[in-house]
């Protein structure tokens, strides 16, 4: 592992991996306290324990924390991915500059895109998502070129 770190392409999507992975805790702590100020528990001990004395569990998801959720499923849908392909870029070797052009780009465009989608902000929201998927794209096309 250490020859790994000191590839500055390894370098690069370790650090975007690691403020993903940040970027994704705050997501649930987002939605966890949504579901707090809206009193939106789904659970009955949920409601019981972090909710006012007259909380129940409720049949269904509060507007807010259903728009929480779908911040966490969007991102469900789009950075595992990025762990894996962006992976197989770095150890297909890719240049560092390719790399951290890819990285950076894909890792910007996710918390932009968690900003607009916080703020209700489109097109830049769908923009956002846009060029993180091209950026995913492109590594895509990078490592089946270097499979064949």
């Amino acid at each position: 592992m250490e020859t790994m770190i000191t590839n500055p392409a390894f370098r690069s999507y370790a650090f975007c991996c690691a403020l993903l992975g940040l970027k994704m805790l705050f997501s649930a702590v987002y939605t966890g306290t949504r579901r707090q100020k809206h009193q939106g528990y789904i659970n009955a001990e949920d409601a019981s324990i972090f909710g006012k004395p007259e909380a129940t569990a409720a049949g269904g998801e509060a507007p807010a924390v259903a728009h929480a959720l779908r911040i966490q499923r969007n991102d469900l849908e789009s950075i595992p991915l990025f762990f894996t392909i962006a992976l197989l870029y770095v150890l297909t070797g890719a240049s560092a500059y390719g790399a951290a052009v890819y990285c950076w780009t894909f890792t910007i465009a996710r918390v932009a895109h968690t900003f607009f989608y916080t703020y209700h902000l489109q097109p830049w929201r769908a923009l956002s998502f846009t060029i993180g998927a091209l950026a995913t794209l492109g590594m895509i096309v990078h490592v089946a070129y270097a499979a064949l």
